[in-house]
């Protein structure tokens, strides 16, 4: 049974850089897409608000 090849301790750190690089760059674009949508939300939120007061509804027509 022979050893396998010991890894080179420089290749496995950058290994693990570029992993955590793309996992900051899908985080970042997932943070970027969640604050559109929220965003898209907050206006559309602001656009269906009523410019009357509440009050205004009650009031009772004269006949």
């Amino acid at each position: 049974m022979t050893a396998s090849r010991p890894q080179n301790r420089s290749t496995r750190l950058w290994r693990w850089g570029i992993g955590i690089g793309v996992v900051a760059v899908l985080l970042g674009a997932w943070w970027l897409a969640l604050d559109r949508f929220a965003a898209r939300i907050g206006l559309d939120a602001e656009n269906t608000m009523r410019e009357l007061p509440r009050n205004a509804d009650n009031r009772l027509l004269a006949d």
